[in-house]
C-alpha cells in the first residue's frame, strides 16, 4: 500500500512511542547489567582474573551507555529515522556482552531483542534484527569460549572411560584458566579427536540459532499482522476524517446561510441562536427587512438529521428569500415554500415553521403557523404562550392549509420563537425540559436585552440536561418590539489602538446630540475605553479583527443602550471580579478596577458568547 501523509504521520507518531519504550527497557537493561557487575563482584561466577577484570571494567561503562536514551526523550532525537537502531543496537550490544560473560543464559537475550522489534510494526527492522542476531550469536559463542564463565557445552572435554569423569576440571588444574589457557586445551582436544569448535557449533550454536529463528518466525507474522492492522485503521482514520472534514465544511456552509448579526435598530431587535445536535442539523431560522417599514422572522424545524435534513432546510430557506416580498401574507409565502420543496420530496421530508412579519411603525404582527411550537409573546415576567392556529405541515402535501393571524406587540414587548429541540431536551433522567419550564424561564426574572434573556435561556437549558447528550437540534429566536422611540447610532472599526479615540469620540458626539448629562457623558467615555482596550489587548490579543459598535437613545423614557459586539476568543469582561478598595491591604485586585467601574457606571450589564461573537449590552437610566 502506498504511503500517503496521514500514513506517514502515524507510522512516526508509532516510532516515536517505541522509541520512548525501548529508551525506558534499556534503563531497565542497565540495572540487569549492574546486577550481574554485582554478581561478579561477590564472585557469584567461575571465571578467570582476566575475565573478572574485563569484565567489571565493561559492565558499567555499558550500563551508563545504556542510559543514555532515557535522557533523549524528550529531545528531537527521539523523532530521527535512525533512532530506532540506535536503542536497537545496545540492545544487541548489551545481550551480547551479557552473553560473552554468561554463555549459559545467553539466548533468552537474544529472544528478547527479537521481540523488542515488535514495537515498530516494521517487518524491515525484525529482520534486519534476525540477521545482527544470528551473526553476533557466532561471534559472542567464539568470545564466550575464551573469556565467559565456565560452560560446560562450551569447554568440557573427552569422556574419561575408566571413571566416567568428563575432564572439565582440566581447567584451571592442567591449564590455566585464561583466554590463552582455554585455547591450549581446546587445541589439546582437538589433538585426540575431540573437536569442541565443530560441536559446539553444532550442539550449542545450532540449537539456539533453530530457537531464535522460530521467535524471529513468530514475531515477524505478527509484526506484518500488526501493520496491516495499523494500515487498515489509518485507512478507517482518513476516511472518517475525510467524512468529517466534508461535514465541518457543510456545517460551516449551512451556518453562513444563516443570518448571524444581531439586528438592534431603533425599531426593532433581532436575535437568534442554532445549535445543531450532529455537525450539521434540521433547524432553521431566517430573519430579512421586506421593506422599509416591515420584517420577516421564520423559525423552522425539518424532520431528521444530519445531510439530508440538513439540504433540506437549506432549500426552504432560499425558498423563503424567494418568496418573502413586500404585499405577501405570510401564509400566501408559506404557501409557495411548501409548493417549491415539495418538488422532488421523494424521502417524503417535511418541515414545521412559524413565519411573522412585523410592521414596525405601529407593531403589528401578522403570522401564519405551520404545524409549529406556539411562540411566547410578552415583555419582563409578563411572558405567555401565543394561542394560535396549528396550521398543516410543509413538504407533504400539495395543498398546504395555513392561516393568517394577527397580534400587536406595545413598545418593549417581543416575540420568541424555538424548535421542539428546547421544550424536549432531556436530562440524564430521560426527564424533557418542558413548555412549562420554558415559560417560567422566561419570566423568572427581568431582562436588560435579548442578549441577556438568551443568555438565560441557555444556561437554563444547559444546567438542565447536564451530560446528557444533546439529542435534537436547539433553535430560539426572538425579535423585540421598541416602538419610534429610539435613535440610533452604529459603526464598526479595526480592533486597534490607533481607532480607540476615534470610538470615543463616536461615543461623546452621540451624548452630545442627545444632551446626555455632563458627569455622565464624561463617564461613558470612560467606560468606552476600558471596554475597547480589554477587547483589543486581551480578546484579540494582537490579532486583526473588528469592533462593532451600537448606540441606542430613548428621549422619553431616558434610556441609553450601548452594544459592544467583536469576533475575538470568548471572553468576558463582567465576570472578572471586583477589587477590593479600602482594605488594609489596599487594591488587592487591580485587574478588575476597569470593569467595576464600568458596573457601578451602567445601570445593567449582560453578556454572552453567540455564533462565535461576544456581545456586550450596557444599559443606562438617568
Amino acid at each position: 500500500m502506498k504511503a500517503t501523509k496521514e500514513n506517514a504521520n502515524a507510522y512516526a507518531k508509532n516510532e516515536l512511542d517505541a522509541n520512548k519504550h525501548m529508551s525506558f527497557l534499556l534503563a531497565f537493561m542497565a540495572a540487569l547489567l549492574l546486577l550481574v557487575l554485582v554478581g561478579y563482584i561477590v564472585k557469584l561466577f567461575e571465571v578467570s582474573r582476566s575475565t573478572y577484570y574485563m569484565t567489571v571494567s565493561i559492565l558499567p561503562t555499558l550500563a551508563v551507555v545504556c542510559c543514555v536514551p532515557i535522557c533523549l526523550v524528550k529531545t528531537k532525537a527521539m523523532t530521527k529515522g535512525g533512532y530506532k537502531y540506535f536503542v536497537l543496537g545496545l540492545f544487541v550490544l548489551a545481550i551480547g556482552v551479557l552473553n560473552v560473560v554468561m554463555p549459559k543464559h545467553g539466548i533468552l537475550g537474544w529472544a528478547i531483542c527479537i521481540a523488542l522489534t515488535g514495537h515498530y510494526y516494521n517487518p524491515k527492522v525484525c529482520r534486519a534484527m534476525f540477521v545482527t542476531i544470528i551473526v553476533m550469536m557466532l561471534i559472542c559463542m567464539g568470545f564466550g569460549m575464551f573469556y565467559g564463565e565456565f560452560d560446560s557445552n562450551l569447554l568440557t572435554g573427552e569422556l574419561d572411560k575408566q571413571t566416567e569423569l568428563i575432564h572439565s576440571r582440566l581447567l584451571p588444574d592442567a591449564y590455566p584458566d585464561s583466554p590463552g589457557g582455554r585455547w591450549d586445551y581446546l587445541r589439546a582436544l582437538m589433538q585426540v579427536g575431540e573437536n569442541r569448535f565443530f560441536k559446539a557449533f553444532f550442539n550449542y550454536y545450532i540449537g539456539r540459532a533453530l530457537f531464535v529463528t522460530l521467535v524471529y518466525a513468530i514475531i515477524l507474522f505478527l509484526n506484518k499482522r500488526t501493520k496491516k492492522l495499523l494500515q487498515s485503521e489509518i485507512s478507517a482514520t482518513s476516511q472518517y476524517e475525510k467524512s468529517r472534514t466534508e461535514l465541518e465544511v457543510a456545517k460551516e456552509i449551512q451556518l453562513n446561510t444563516l443570518p448571524s448579526e444581531t439586528v438592534s435598530s431603533k425599531d426593532v431587535e433581532i436575535l437568534a441562536v442554532l445549535k445543531a445536535a450532529k455537525e450539521v442539523g434540521g433547524d432553521l431560522y431566517d430573519y430579512l427587512a421586506i421593506d422599509d417599514d416591515h420584517v420577516a422572522v421564520l423559525v423552522g424545524d425539518v424532520s431528521g438529521k444530519g445531510v439530508p435534513a440538513a439540504m433540506f432546510m437549506m432549500k426552504t430557506i432560499t425558498s423563503f428569500r424567494d418568496f418573502a416580498k413586500a404585499g405577501k401574507a405570510p401564509s400566501q409565502i408559506i404557501r409557495e415554500i411548501n409548493g417549491s420543496i415539495i418538488q422532488g420530496n421523494k424521502s417524503a421530508m417535511f418541515v414545521t415553521c412559524f413565519l411573522a412579519i412585523l410592521d414596525k411603525r405601529d407593531g403589528t404582527v401578522v403570522f401564519a403557523n405551520a404545524g409549529h411550537n406556539p411562540p411566547l409573546i410578552g415583555y419582563n415576567g409578563h411572558y405567555r404562550y401565543l394561542k394560535c392556529c396549528p396550521g398543516f405541515l410543509l413538504g407533504c402535501f400539495k395543498e398546504c392549509h395555513v392561516q393568517d393571524e394577527t397580534i400587536k406587540l406595545n413598545p418593549g414587548e417581543s416575540l420568541t420563537l424555538y424548535t421542539d429541540g428546547v421544550t424536549e431536551a432531556r436530562n440524564a433522567a430521560g426527564e424533557f425540559f418542558g413548555e412549562k419550564r420554558l415559560l417560567e424561564t422566561m419570566n423568572r426574572r427581568d431582562y436588560t436585552s435579548v442578549v441577556e434573556l438568551h443568555h438565560v435561556l441557555k444556561d437554563e437549558i444547559k444546567a438542565f440536561v447536564g451530560d446528557a447528550p444533546q439529542s435534537d437540534d436547539i433553535t430560539y429566536l426572538t425579535l423585540k418590539y421598541r416602538g419610534s422611540d429610539y435613535v440610533y447610532e452604529e459603526k464598526e472599526f479595526p480592533a486597534t489602538k490607533d481607532h480607540i479615540l476615534e470610538i470615543l469620540g463616536m461615543i461623546n458626539d452621540f451624548g452630545d446630540d442627545h444632551k446626555f448629562p455632563a458627569d455622565f457623558k464624561t463617564k461613558l467615555v470612560v467606560v468606552g475605553d476600558e471596554l475597547i482596550s480589554n477587547i483589543i489587548n486581551h480578546g484579540y490579543d494582537g490579532e486583526e479583527g473588528m469592533i462593532f459598535i451600537r448606540l441606542l437613545f430613548n428621549a422619553k423614557d431616558q434610556e441609553f443602550i450601548l452594544t459592544v459586539i467583536d469576533h475575538a476568543k470568548p471572553f468576558n469582561q463582567l465576570a472578572v471580579d471586583n477589587p477590593l478598595i479600602g482594605t488594609e491591604q489596599g487594591l488587592s485586585k487591580i485587574g478588575g478596577l476597569g470593569i467595576h467601574i464600568v458596573k457601578k457606571i451602567m445601570t445593567e450589564c449582560s453578556y454572552d458568547r453567540i455564533n462565535g461573537k461576544n456581545i456586550l449590552v450596557l444599559k443606562k437610566r438617568f
